[in-house]
Formats: C-alpha cells, structure tokens, sequence
C-alpha cells in the first residue's frame, strides 16, 4: 500500500499541468493570440497604451525633428514683458497695441493663444463707476475714455486675427459662429465636449475666426492635438487654432473633412491634406526647443524686435511667463510650453512632415502578430528549446526596422513594441507547454520504465527458478553410480542464457549396461529449454519401454519428438550403449557433433561413422 501510494505522488501531475501541455500548448497559444489580436484593434491608444507611446516617443527621441521652417513665430508675453508692463493681465488696450504693433509688420494672420472670457477690470468704464462717489469729477473723465475692450475689439476687426476656444466638461450656452466644413465619406465621430469656453461677445464677433485650444494628453505627455472637436449641442466642429489661423492666413473659406470606413482620416485645407485620427487629434512631430521660434512682446510694442520675422509669418500670441501658464510634457522628455506645441503643429504642415497614423494601421499589426504567432504556436513545439529563442528574437528584431523604417521613410507610426509584447507571451506560454509536456512524456516514460523493470525483475526471477529446475534436472553421477565404480562420468553444463537447449542423461540399463544422451535443440532461451526438458523426458521414456538396439529406439525418439511439433524446432542427438563388463561400446550419431574416443595410451579416435 505505501509503495502504491509513492509511485502515485512521484507520476501525479497537476490539472493545469495537464491542460498546459495538452497539445503543446497550441490550443491554449490560439486562444491567447486571437485575444491579443482583437486587442491590437482596438482604437488608440489601445488597451496597452504604455507600449505604444513608449514607440513612438523612442522614435522622436532618437530621431527628433529638424526645424527648418521660420513661418510659425510665437510672441511671447514673456518675463522680460511682464517685468516692463506690468503683472498679467494687462489692460486690453495694451494688448490692442501689442495686435496692432503685429499687424503693422504684416503678418499672415495672428492666432491668440488667450481667453479673454470676463470684462477688462481696469477699462475707464468700469473705474468710472468707482469713483463715481469718491471723485466724480474723475469718473467723469473716464467715462468719456472708450472701453478698452471696445478698443480690443476694434483693433481685432482690423486684424486678421483668430481667438482662442476652450472646450470644457461643463455645459454652456451656444450659438457661437462655426468654420464651414463639408464632409466628403461616411459619417465622422469626433471628441465631443459638453461646452465651450469662448471670449467676450464683442471680441469674439470681431475675430475672423475661433480656434480650439485643447490637447489631448496621452499618460500625461501631449503626443496629438485636437485639431477637429465638437462643443456644446452644436453639431458642426470646431477646428484647431493652429488650422483656423492657417485658414485665415490662406483665405480659404471653408475646411474639407475626408473620411473613410474608419472613420475621419484628414482634414483638407486647399491643396494642403493633413492627417488626423478618427477623433480629429493629430500626432506632432516634435523637435526640440529652439528660442528663435519666441519675440518678447515687449521687443515688438518698444519696435526693437526684427520685424522681417514677423512679416508673412503666421503669429501666435500666448503668455509664457513663469507661473502664469502650463507646461506641458512632450515625447522629447523636456516640458514645453503650450503655444510651442501649437507652432510645431504649423511647422509640421509648412514642411509637410506630418506623422500619420492610418486606421488600416492598426490593422496591420494585428496581422503581423498573428503571423508571428502562428510561427511560434505551430513551431517553438518542434524546436530544441535551447533553438527556439532565435524565432522571438528574429521577428521582434523585422517589427522594428520595419517601424522605424516607416517612421523615417515615410512618417507613418507603426507600433512595433505591443505585437513584440505579445509575442514574447505567446512565446513564454508555448516554452511552458513545450517544457510542461517533455516533463509529462518523461514522467510517463519513467512510469513505463518503472513497470517494465517490474516485469523484468520477475522474469528473471522466474527464469532463475527455470534455471535451478533445468540443472537439478540433471542427473548427478554420484547418485546414479553410487554402487559403480568400473566408470567415472563428469558432466557439466553452462547455458548462453538463464536456460538452454543443451540436454545431457545417463542412467543404468539392464544386462549390466549404460546408456548415455547428448544433444543441442535448435534455437537458445525459454523455448529450446522447453523443448530440450521435452525431448530429455521423450528419450528417456523410449529407452527404459524399448528393448531392441539403438538404431531402433533412435527412430523411436525421432518419432515421439516429431509428434506435436508445431514450431517444427528439431534435435541433435548422439546416443552411446556401453557394456560395462566388456567395455563395448554402441552409439548413434543423429546430427550432432561426433564423440571423440581417447584410449588409454592417449591416441585419440573421432567417431564419425
């Protein structure tokens, strides 16, 4: 009972065990892949974003963008001018000069990265009403100054110039005047926000266009900004500042939505195509930060800045002074400030170095994968283990080169890493099945050792006892001749095996004789021992019945060996008569080697006829 019960906890495998390497694991590699692969579908940033961006950013880092276009210019309401006018928010009658100093160096048009969403504090109006108690006589004064969001608003009229629009989770009131588009394909589906954050009416009606600020952060980091969104209950987009001011810039009078069965693939803007996802973000190619890009807004109102760099140029105006605006995080590792972000979209559509992200894209590398792992499934079982590292090692090495070669052939982002990811899955659960299984079919394999050793050890044991049977079988001169001694017999027999065909009998007849038997049966082991105790029994039955000469009773052994002989197996016999007063000797030669004669003086006879 207790061996039974070892032998059980030495060969018991676990279920899991079980179901692991059943098959090798291949059913259990499919199920897996064909999960992996409908994950890869999935719309960005996908259920393994981490991957994915960590992609991308590799390749923007190693490879970052070269700045060669200087039609984006960014006046900065910097530092240097917050310490020489004043803190923020100035009055908007400075910032009427700042936008009317820019349009007198003839720009294309002016984006403002600034909302302007409540009335100016310090405009006359508001101050007039209060001093009207403490001073009326300077309350008067002021109310005759025009509001200095009026003069705001009169300077942006004249100006081309696009105000910024915040989206917002927050409901808001509508209305607000919209870009025409015309859709070209199936119907889009962008980001939609709950409201929208616009400037004062009369600035914002004075705009010759509104722009989307918003960004969409990927784990913290801005890969894209949006450059179509809708706000509020209005179906028509809103589109982004950078492709609004460009817009207004070109004079084009509506944008052109170009879709497929993915969804939104590009927004069109005269003969200039620029990619977009199905949400309407674009992916920025980045390149490091480069301060010609900024004029200090104070250089432009003072008229000490180069204005041959505004001229023709696209402005953007936003604040960058330390604690007055957000920096965001980029791919390139370094914080950047926002309205950067927005030039580099303008410089990536000047140089057309756009990066693209097809939807088929996704596509692709689900397809990619599955051929993978297809390899890995149906050939890792087959291989060495110590072989099968070359499969993962040589796929993942072709799925990078091929997204970094798309990257800098063609600008198109292929992620590499995510069906790398799942590759090496794949490939460390087929190692475990393939590992699980060897050690089951070495397990069983010991099991059917075990039971043959078993079966082994027995047969030896019984053919042990066939042997003491075989040798005690017989016949000892001692007993046979323990009253003669008018002959000496020694015999002896060692069988190839554990038993042997080989027989040999003497026993006393009567008139004062002996009878001796030698013989070989055809064939070694258990069978020729079989027949060779069978024939021993025969012949020394037929000699003690028959009472005529040898020649007759060899025929008569012959004849009682041939009966019942179906495996037809034969004998070899010599059989000797000796006379023991007379020392005659009578023998029969049936196929055996012949006996050979030593008299006493050492000459030797072969008894051969």
């Amino acid at each position: 009972m207790n061996q039974a019960t070892d032998d059980q906890s030495i060969y018991a495998v676990p279920l899991w065990r079980r179901l692991l390497a059943a098959n090798r694991g291949r059913w259990l590699g499919m199920a897996v892949s064909l999960a992996f692969t409908c994950a890869l579908l999935m719309p960005d940033p996908g259920p393994m974003p981490a991957m994915r961006f960590l992609a991308f950013d590799t390749y923007q880092t190693k490879f970052p963008r070269e700045r060669k276009s200087a039609d984006a210019v960014i006046v900065a309401i910097d530092e240097k001018s917050l310490a020489r006018v004043g803190q923020w928010p100035w009055p908007r009658d400075v910032v009427a000069q700042l936008v009317t100093k820019i349009a007198a160096r003839n720009p294309a048009a002016i984006g403002v990265d600034i909302l302007f969403t409540e009335p100016d504090r310090l405009s006359p109006d508001r101050l007039a009403a209060e001093f009207r108690t403490r001073d009326p006589l300077v309350a008067g004064r002021l109310e005759k100054m025009q509001p200095f969001d009026a003069v705001l608003a009169a300077a942006l009229a004249r100006t081309p110039v696009v105000l910024g629009v915040a989206g917002v989770p927050e409901q808001s009131a509508g209305g607000y005047a919209r870009t025409p588009a015309k859709l070209t394909g199936p119907d889009i589906t962008l980001k939609r926000y709950a409201g929208e954050l616009h400037s004062l009416p009369a600035l914002d009606n004075a705009a010759a266009g509104r722009g989307l600020l918003n960004s969409s952060p990927d784990r913290g980091i801005v890969h894209r900004v949006e450059l179509a969104a809708v706000a509020g209950t209005d179906p028509q987009p809103l589109f982004g500042l950078t492709i609004e001011t460009l817009r207004v810039a070109a004079g084009e009078p509506l944008f052109t939505l170009v879709s497929g069965l993915q969804g939104l693939n590009a927004i069109a803007l005269g003969d200039v195509r620029i990619p977009v996802q199905p949400d309407g973000s674009f992916w920025v190619h980045y390149s490091h930060h480069d301060p010609d890009r900024f004029i200090s807004a104070v250089d432009v109102l003072d008229g000490t800045d180069d204005a041959s760099k505004i001229e023709k140029s696209i402005v953007l105006v936003g604040v960058t002074g330390l604690g007055l605006v957000d920096r965001v995080a980029t791919p390139l590792g370094k914080d950047m400030v926002g309205i950067e972000v927005h030039a580099q979209v303008l410089e990536n559509i000047f140089e057309r170095s756009m990066l693209a992200r097809p939807a088929w894209m996704r596509i692709l590398e689900a397809a990619l994968f599955a051929l993978i792992a297809a390899i890995v499934i149906f050939s890792v079982p087959r291989m060495p283990p110590k072989r099968s590292p070359v499969i993962p090692l040589a796929c993942g090495a072709l799925l990078a080169a091929g997204g970094l070669a798309g990257y800098l052939g063609t600008r198109v982002l292929f992620d590499p890493l995510t069906p790398i990811w799942g590759m090496n899955i794949v490939y460390g659960l087929m190692v475990s099945a393939t590992l699980a299984a060897i050690d089951m079919e070495r397990r069983d394999l010991a099991k059917r050792l075990a039971i043959e050793r078993e079966a082994a050890a027995r047969v030896a044991g019984e053919l042990n006892a066939a042997n003491r049977i075989q040798t005690r079988m017989l016949p000892d001169p001692a007993v046979v001749l323990a009253n003669e001694n008018r002959i000496e017999i020694f015999s002896h027999m060692r069988p190839a095996r554990e038993v042997g065909g080989d027989l040999y009998d003497f026993f006393l007849l009567a008139d004062d004789r002996i009878f001796l038997l030698a013989g070989d049966v055809a064939g070694k082991g258990l069978p020729a021992a079989m027949f060779m105790t069978v024939s021993k029994a025969l012949a020394k039955s037929s000699t003690l019945r028959q009472a005529s000469g040898l020649a007759s009773l060899m025929t008569v052994i012959n004849e009682e060996i041939s009966r019942d002989n179906p495996e037809e197996l034969f004998v070899t016999l010599i059989a000797l008569i000796v006379d023991l007063e007379s020392g005659e000797i009578e023998y029969c030669n049936a196929g055996h080697e012949p006996p050979l004669l030593v008299r006493g003086d050492g000459h030797i006879d072969v008894l051969d006829d």
